[in-house]
């Protein structure tokens, strides 16, 4: 008599992100996922449409259970803390950044998460469209400072590397920590308080009104 097949290894959406998340989310493929579940290539498919479709899944989960700040917060705090998220996430999350920055699509879970901290930059002074901007101006910087960071710790000791010879670049805020990043950001965050100064009037009079 001949032995009946076993029955396919029962899986969930979150084992499948956490296999992502331990794999590395800039490396992983379908392959590997289901090599490191114990399960066949195709079985995944039954849970997620292709690698982009699980790739916003795991971004999902990213975006629920980061430490977001509260949105009760100053403008100008309230992006530093956000950025300040983002540097905790690119920690967490080993190949976070690249992929961020490559997605196609945003995920559910960010749009919601986002939404009341744009509200309150509203709140502060900013229009819609510059409350968006400024987040994703935040959320960008942080991202590409990330990725150069990285770049730098592999040449900070090697002089022959063309960055040691542009005289701004010696500044040891630029291989060091996230100084470099703090220069950026408080450079944009004081330019962008000249235009929340300007725009203020006009609230109060649309308040008023």
């Amino acid at each position: 008599m001949n032995a009946k097949p076993g029955r396919p290894r029962t899986l969930t959406v979150d084992q499948i992100i956490d296999s992502v998340l331990a794999e590395g989310l800039d490396s992983f493929s379908m392959p590997s996922i289901a090599a490191r579940l114990g399960v066949v290539h195709s079985g995944l498919y039954r849970y997620v449409t292709d690698r982009e479709d699980l790739v916003v899944q795991v971004m999902d989960r990213i975006a629920r259970t980061a430490p977001w700040p509260g949105v009760d917060l100053p403008w100008r705090e309230h992006l530093e803390q956000l950025g300040e998220m983002f540097w905790t996430i690119c920690g967490q999350h080993p190949g976070y950044d690249l992929t961020a920055l490559r997605s196609r699509n945003v995920s559910p879970g960010f749009l919601e998460m986002v939404t009341p901290h744009i509200e309150s930059l509203q709140r502060e002074g900013l229009d819609v469209v510059d409350a968006t901007a400024a987040i994703e101006f935040v959320r960008t910087l942080v991202l590409t400072s990330s990725i150069e960071a990285e770049r730098l710790r592999s040449i900070e000791s090697r002089a022959d590397v063309p960055d040691h010879a542009i005289p701004g670049f010696a500044d040891p805020e630029k291989w060091t920590g996230r100084g470099w990043y703090r220069r950026h950001l408080g450079t944009w965050l004081d330019g962008l308080a000249q235009r929340v100064g300007a725009l203020q009037p006009s609230v109060a009079e649309r308040t008023s009104a």
